[in-house]
């Protein structure tokens, strides 16, 4: 069954192993066989992948609606903007729902899988079998072996099964139950193992259960390489010394061996790794991430970005890849967007209030976007109209008009499955209300947005290239432009941090400069930027720390910004420094020689 949802690719590794170490020994056990015909008739693993993704969709549509309260002011030290918080939960909730209506396709290859395993098990059945004479007597000896507890299969004993008769007509218990399957299994093995003259058997099963197992062999002497990936690896495998002893006393076995899925792996790893990368790789679970962790993911996401745009920039846009395909009447050329950015300085029609109103219903209804956008939500929209609609809903977002923080988040989540044009259009208007004063253009210093991160991750997108040349250009041209400019290339950012000199304390913070811009002031009295009052009057704190908040305060990508050993530093702090007020620390035009 765990065979059966792996990839291909993961499958024929394992298989092509068998055949190359293991010719004439690898065997799938007729009653194994019976038993995963069973389940492929009654469809066993779509049905659960179908439950299990439905559970999660609904955890998704559900949990934002409870902890939104909880997320309405900062708490705990360095917390931050909670529309930003707010934000970050609404995308990961959106990613999370997605997934599990993208992952509810895998049904569709459900019948390709199965034969490629079944075609496994007619290649590995044995040529002879007990398993038909040993029905008759099967009952009384599951009995007798379930009531001393010998193993295999007594934990199965109270398994029940379907009644598809009335409870009237049934007799001798329930139908279609498997309780005795584990120790049909295990009488099957024996006498096929007798039968071969085996010396030694490896069973291989994710049967964790200890009617199977009794104690456990130490893990360890795990390889490190593997330690890495997987700190929570259970232990060894070892087989109870009751089955043991029927292998050798029934079948003269020497040596029995019990391997789960993970420990094969890496049994197969250690022959040959290059044979098994991806086997290895399904395997073979990691940990989730510890929070607590430095967030290395954080400094290598632009390069990620980079690097996955780069293997399908060449590639020709696909509408299989979108939910739809771009309306003729739409193009991200510069000057089209150009014009696009001018004219969106106007007011929204009673056909954008309409479509907009109609989304906050669906935010309401905790109705995803994506089930409502499709080749006719934006039916005669120009390029114009287009930035107009991502520039008003932001613009609300900016008013905290309630509902559209929920509904830019959502419909940013959405953008790399819209069609190319269309979502640049979108993107363009969103980020020229993060980084533009509507009525001028003129450049918003500083910019804000609960979104910043997210638009951030998105600068290296083929879709937004040509929406951030053209917000680039306006704020360059402009009087001030903020800390960080928009950029679709993510360049590294280089800080600084320094401490007072001949000061008591030599740690004491008193720089901050972000590409060499001072963002820190000695003297700060307003609450909102004097740092011990931002953490909870810390005395000390490190210097990622402040980085963070100098980050949301001035719209700088963190995942930019160049990693330094100063990050880990605890840095004393006075009771007045803080950050210049953000809508002072702006860098001027520059003038050039043709000006």
């Amino acid at each position: 069954m765990w065979l059966t949802k792996v990839g291909s690719t993961s499958r024929r590794e394992l298989t092509e192993w068998f055949k190359k170490y293991c010719p004439g020994r690898v065997h799938v056990p007729v009653w194994a066989a019976h038993e995963y015909l069973k389940h492929h008739v009654a469809d066993t693993i779509v049905s659960e992948l179908t439950t299990k993704a439905k559970e999660v969709s609904r955890l998704a549509e559900n949990t934002y609606a409870y902890f939104r309260p909880f997320l309405d002011e900062p708490f705990g030290q360095g917390m931050g903007d909670p529309a930003a918080i707010r934000t970050d939960t609404r995308m990961a909730l959106t990613k999370l729902s997605a997934f599990a209506s993208t992952v509810r396709q895998w049904k569709n290859s459900y019948p390709e899988h199965a034969s490629e395993v079944i075609s496994f098990i007619n290649t590995a059945t044995p040529e002879q079998t007990v398993i038909y004479d040993q029905m008759d007597d099967m009952a009384p000896i599951a009995q007798t072996r379930f009531t001393g507890s010998v193993p295999p299969g007594y934990k199965d004993r109270w398994k029940k099964g379907r009644n598809s008769r009335p409870a009237a007509s049934a007799e001798n218990g329930l139908d279609a139950s498997n309780r005795y399957g584990d120790l049909h299994f295990w009488r099957e093995i024996l006498a096929h193992a007798k039968f071969k003259n085996a010396s030694a058997m490896v069973i291989v099963t994710n049967d964790r259960k200890n009617d199977w197992h009794l104690g456990n062999r130490h893990s360890d002497k795990i390889d490190p390489t593997l330690r890495a990936l997987k700190k929570k690896w259970p232990p060894v495998p070892k087989p109870h010394p009751m089955l043991v002893t029927e292998a050798k006393v029934v079948a003269n076995v020497d040596c029995l061996e019990l391997l789960d899925a993970a420990y094969l792996a890496a049994l197969l790893r250690d022959i040959e790794l290059d044979a098994v990368k991806a086997f290895a790789d399904v395997a073979i679970i990691p940990d989730i991430s510890d929070t607590k962790t430095p967030r290395f993911t954080e400094t290598t996401l632009p390069e990620q970005r980079r690097t996955h745009d780069a293997e399908g920039a060449d590639a020709p846009p696909s509408v299989a890849n979108y939910l739809f395909a771009d309306p003729p009447n739409l193009s991200s050329s510069r000057l089209r967007l150009a014009r696009a950015l001018l004219q969106s300085r106007g007011a929204l029609d009673e056909e954008f209030e309409e479509r907009l109103s109609d989304w906050t219903e669906c935010i309401q209804e905790q109705t995803p976007l994506s089930e409502v956008v499709n080749a006719g939500t934006f039916a005669g929209f120009d390029n114009s109209k287009l930035v107009i609609f991502g520039r008003e809903l932001h613009d609300r977002v900016l008013t905290k008009t309630p509902g559209y923080l929920e509904l830019a988040s959502d419909l940013l989540s959405l953008l790399d499955r819209l069609p190319p044009n269309l979502a640049a259009s979108l993107f363009l208007g969103m980020l020229s209300s993060m980084y533009l004063l509507r009525s001028s253009n003129n450049s918003r210093v500083p910019p804000f947005s609960p979104l910043a991160g997210h638009f951030f991750e998105r600068q290296s997108c083929v879709y937004a290239a040509t929406p951030i040349d053209v917000v680039r250009t306006r704020i360059l041209d402009n009087e001030y432009a903020p800390l960080y400019v928009p950029s679709k290339d993510c360049p590294t950012l280089q800080v600084s941090f320094d401490i007072q000199p001949d000061a008591f304390s030599l740690n004491r913070l008193c720089s901050l400069k972000v590409s060499n811009i001072e963002i820190l002031t000695p003297t700060q009295i307003r609450d909102e930027l004097r740092l011990t009052a931002l953490f909870d009057g810390a005395e000390k704190i490190k210097g990622e720390a402040v980085l963070r908040k100098a980050c949301e305060l001035f719209a700088i990508p963190f995942a930019q910004v160049e990693r330094l050993s100063a990050f880990d530093h605890n840095f004393t702090l006075t009771n007045t420094v803080g950050f210049k007020r953000p809508r002072d620390v702006a860098l001027p035009h520059e003038v050039s020689d043709d000006e």
